[in-house]
C-alpha cells in the first residue's frame, strides 16, 4: 500500500498499458512495409504455405454491385384477373349501353351505332385485353423498376410451378396498357364519333388490373444465392512460390499476394501455440510508448506540475482513441479516417505544452496503428496532421483560430493523402469518400473542442478560455480590487504588462502570468491602506503600531489574497501566483526598523512571507515584475541609469537570496527580463526622464 501511494503516479500508466495489452489483438504482425508502386527492399519473398489471393474491398464491392444490377425480379402471374375482368367489362359494358340508348335522345347512338358498339366494339377490347393480360401488367413497385431499370432487363413470371422469362419491354403497366389499348381502337371509329364518346365515357382503363405481383422473397433469395456465388479469393500462390523478387516493383498483381499473405500470416500466427511470447512482445511495445511519454514527464522537467488527475487524463486519451480505433477498424462501420487524432495534441496544449502534445500524439498514434492492416500510410498520415494541430492549437480558444485549426487539419489529410496516392498509383484519382472521411474528420475537431471545459471540471485544469475570462477586468473580483484598493489595482495591471511581455519574448503561458498577475494582490483589498500605494496625503497607518505588528500585517495579505480567491472560486494554478509572488523573502522596511528598535531580538519569522518560493518559469517572472514595479515608485528620479541600477539591484536581490532556484529560468531568460524591464519602465516614465 505504502509503495502505491509512493508511485501513485505510476498507476494511470499501469493501468491503461494493462488494458491496451489486454485487447490488441492475438493474431502476429507482418514483419514486411510496402507499397504499391514503390521497390521491394527486403529480400526474395517465397511462400511458407498455400494460400488463397483475396480480391481487395473494391473488387468484391464492384461485383456485389454487378450481382445487384443483374438481378431479375420475379413476379407471380394471377390469371384470375383477366377471366374477372373480361366479364366486369362485358356487364359494365351492355349495361352503361343500354341506359345510354333508352335515354330520350338515345345517347347520340343510332341504332346503327349501338350495333356496332355490341357486335363489333367489344369484342375488340375483349381481343385487345386477352392479347394485354396474356403478356402480362406489372404491378407498380419501386424496387422492381429499380431491377428492370438496365436496358435490356428481364423479369421472371410464376404460374404454379412454372416459371417463364419476359423481356421488360413485353410486358405492360397499367399506363402503358391503357396506351396499347386506345392507339388499337382508334381505327375502329372516327374522331367525335358516337362510339368514341361512349368509349371515353366507360372508363376502359379501371379493368386494366396488374395480373403480375412483384415476388419480394423469392427476388431476395435469388440475390442472396448471387451474392453467396461471389468468391472472396481469386486464385492460389503454392507454398515454394515465389511472390516478390528483391529490389522488383510492387504492381496491382504482387500487391494483392502480399496483402493476402499478411493476412494470411498474422490469422495463422495466433493459432501456432506462440501466444505467450506474443503477449510479451504486444507488452514490451506497449510499455515501450508508455516509457515516451513517462519518461518526459518525469525526466526532462515537468515532474513538478504533473499530478495524478493529470496523468490520468494522458492515459485516458491515449485508451480512448485505441479503444475507438479498436472498434472501427473491427466493425468496419466508418473509414479509420474519421476518428479525429488531431484532437490529442490540441486538448493536451490546452492544458500542458506543445512538446508532451506531440510525445502522447506520437503514442496514441503508433498504439493504435499496430491493430492497422495499412500502418505505414495511418502513421504518415496522422503523425503530420498531429504537427499541424499542434502548431494551430495556439490561441484555438479563438472561434476564428479553431476553424482555421480545423481547416489546417483538413487540407493535410488531403495533401499527404493524395501524395501517397500518385507514389502508390501514379494518379490523383483516388476514392471520393475519403475526402469525406477527412471533412467530417474536422468537423469533429471542431465539435469536441467544447470537451474542453469537461476536461477542465472533471480533472481540476485551467485552460487558456478560463484565463482570458477572469483576466478581463470587468471581473467582479477585479472590479472590487480596483475600488477598494484602486492603486493596488493600477500595481497589478502595470506587474501584468512587464511580466506578460518578458514571457513571451523567453517562452510560457503569457495568459497565465497576466492572469496570475492580475490577482497576486488581491489580499491588500482587507487593509488597503496599510499599503503605500494606497495612502494618501502622507498618512501611514504604520506610525502608530510596532514594526513587527504592521510586518504582521503586510505578510498577511498572502493569506488573505488565498483565502480570498478560494472563496471567489479562482484556480488552484491562479492561488499559487498569490502564495509565491514574495516566496520567503522579508519584509525589508519594517525588518530593518525592528532590528533598530530591539538590537538583541532574536526571532524575526514575523518579518518573513510564508512562501513557497516560485516552481515555474511563470511564477518566477512574476516575482521579479511584482518586486520590480514596487521598487520603481520608490525613484526620486527617474533616469535610463536609475532605471537600469534599480533592476538590476531587485533582481540580484532575488537571486541571492535563492528566490528563483526552484524555477527553470535560465541566465538568459533573467537577462531577456532584465532588458524588457528596463525598457518598459523607461516607456511608463519617459516623461520625466531628462
Amino acid at each position: 500500500m505504502a509503495f502505491f501511494k509512493k508511485h501513485q503516479r505510476l498507476i494511470p500508466f499501469i493501468a491503461a498499458t494493462l488494458l491496451i495489452v489486454i485487447l490488441l489483438p492475438r493474431e502476429g504482425k507482418f514483419q514486411y512495409e510496402f507499397q504499391k508502386g514503390k521497390m521491394w527492399q527486403h529480400k526474395t519473398l517465397y511462400a511458407p504455405f498455400d494460400f488463397p489471393i483475396y480480391k481487395t474491398e473494391t473488387e468484391l464491392a464492384n461485383e456485389k454491385r454487378q450481382a445487384l444490377n443483374s438481378v431479375t425480379p420475379y413476379y407471380d402471374r394471377d390469371s384470375s384477373v383477366y377471366y374477372v375482368q373480361r366479364s366486369d367489362l362485358a356487364t359494365t359494358f351492355r349495361a352503361s349501353l343500354r341506359t345510354a340508348y333508352n335515354s330520350p335522345d338515345h345517347g347520340g347512338l343510332s341504332q346503327h351505332n349501338y350495333a356496332n358498339l355490341v357486335n363489333k366494339i367489344l369484342p375488340a377490347i375483349q381481343g385487345r385485353l386477352k392479347f394485354i393480360y396474356g403478356k402480362g401488367i406489372r404491378e407498380p413497385n419501386s424496387l422492381a423498376e429499380g431491377y428492370l431499370s438496365a436496358p435490356g432487363a428481364t423479369l421472371v413470371a410464376l404460374s404454379g410451378h412454372v416459371a417463364a422469362d419476359y423481356p421488360r419491354e413485353e410486358c405492360f403497366t397499367p399506363q402503358s396498357a391503357y396506351l396499347y389499348l386506345s392507339n388499337h381502337l382508334q381505327a375502329m371509329w372516327n374522331e367525335g364519333s358516337a362510339e368514341q364518346t361512349f368509349y371515353r365515357k366507360l372508363d376502359v382503363q379501371s379493368f386494366l388490373k396488374p395480373n403480375l405481383r412483384f415476388n419480394e422473397r423469392v427476388t431476395a433469395q435469388a440475390l442472396e444465392q448471387r451474392m453467396a456465388a461471389i468468391s472472396p479469393t481469386q486464385g492460389m500462390v503454392n507454398a515454394g512460390q515465389q511472390i516478390v523478387a528483391q529490389g522488383e516493383v510492387v504492381n496491382t498483381n504482387t500487391f494483392s499476394m502480399l496483402s493476402s499473405f499478411r493476412y494470411e500470416y498474422e490469422q495463422r500466427i495466433g493459432y501456432a501455440g506462440n501466444t505467450w511470447l506474443l503477449l510479451a512482445g504486444q507488452l514490451m511495445l506497449t510499455l515501450f510508448f508508455m516509457a515516451t511519454i513517462y519518461l518526459y514527464i518525469f525526466l526532462l522537467g515537468e515532474k513538478k506540475s504533473i499530478s495524478f488527475k493529470k496523468n490520468c487524463f494522458l492515459m485516458l486519451l491515449v485508451c480512448s482513441f485505441f479503444l475507438l480505433t479498436l472498434w472501427i477498424s473491427r466493425t468496419g462501420i466508418a473509414s479509420i479516417y474519421i476518428i479525429p487524432f488531431a484532437v490529442v495534441p490540441i486538448f493536451i496544449c490546452a492544458f500542458f505544452d506543445a512538446k508532451l502534445a506531440l510525445i502522447t500524439h506520437f503514442a496514441a498514434t503508433m498504439l493504435a496503428a499496430f491493430i492497422l492492416p495499412n500502418s505505414f500510410e495511418f502513421c504518415l498520415v496522422t503523425s503530420f496532421v498531429g504537427f499541424g494541430a499542434t502548431y494551430g492549437s495556439k490561441d484555438v480558444y479563438r472561434r476564428s483560430r479553431l476553424y482555421r485549426t480545423a481547416a489546417i487539419i483538413f487540407a493535410l489529410y488531403c495533401a499527404i493523402y493524395i501524395t501517397l496516392t500518385l507514389i502508390k498509383d501514379g494518379s490523383l484519382m483516388a476514392e471520393w469518400r475519403i475526402y469525406l472521411w477527412f471533412a467530417v474528420n474536422a468537423a469533429l475537431v471542431i465539435a469536441m473542442q467544447q470537451l474542453v471545459y469537461v476536461f477542465e471540471k472533471i480533472f481540476g485544469f485551467t485552460s487558456d478560455s478560463t484565463l482570458m475570462e477572469i483576466s478581463d477586468t470587468n471581473n467582479t473580483l477585479l472590479r472590487m480590487l480596483a475600488e477598494a484598493a484602486p492603486a493596488t489595482f493600477q500595481h497589478s495591471m502595470q506587474v501584468a504588462n512587464l511580466a506578460e511581455s518578458v514571457v513571451r519574448q523567453i517562452g510560457g503561458n503569457p495568459l497565465l502570468v497576466r492572469a496570475g498577475a492580475l490577482y497576486h494582490d488581491i489580499g491588500k483589498m482587507n487593509n488597503p491602506t496599510y499599503f503605500i500605494e494606497n495612502q494618501v496625503a502622507a498618512f501611514s497607518p504604520h506610525r502608530r503600531l510596532d514594526p513587527e505588528e504592521s510586518a504582521r500585517i503586510i505578510v498577511h495579505h498572502v493569506a488573505d489574497g488565498v483565502a480570498i480567491a478560494r472563496k471567489n472560486r479562482l484556480p488552484e494554478i491562479i492561488v499559487r501566483f498569490i502564495r509565491t509572488h514574495h516566496g520567503t523573502s522579508v519584509v525589508g522596511y519594517f525588518y530593518r526598523a525592528y532590528k533598530e528598535k530591539y538590537p538583541d531580538a532574536a526571532d524575526f519569522s514575523a518579518f518573513h512571507y510564508p512562501g513557497p518560493n516560485p516552481t515555474t518559469k511563470e511564477q518566477g517572472v512574476l516575482m521579479m515584475a511584482d518586486a520590480v514595479e514596487a521598487a520603481s515608485r520608490t525613484l526620486a528620479k527617474f533616469t535610463p541609469e536609475s532605471i537600469s541600477s534599480l533592476v538590476e539591484n531587485v533582481i540580484s536581490s532575488k537571486i541571492d537570496g535563492k528566490m528563483l532556484e526552484n524555477t527553470d529560468l535560465t541566465f538568459n531568460d533573467i537577462s531577456t527580463a532584465k532588458s524588457i524591464f528596463k525598457k518598459k519602465l523607461q516607456d511608463i516614465y519617459h516623461d520625466r526622464l531628462t
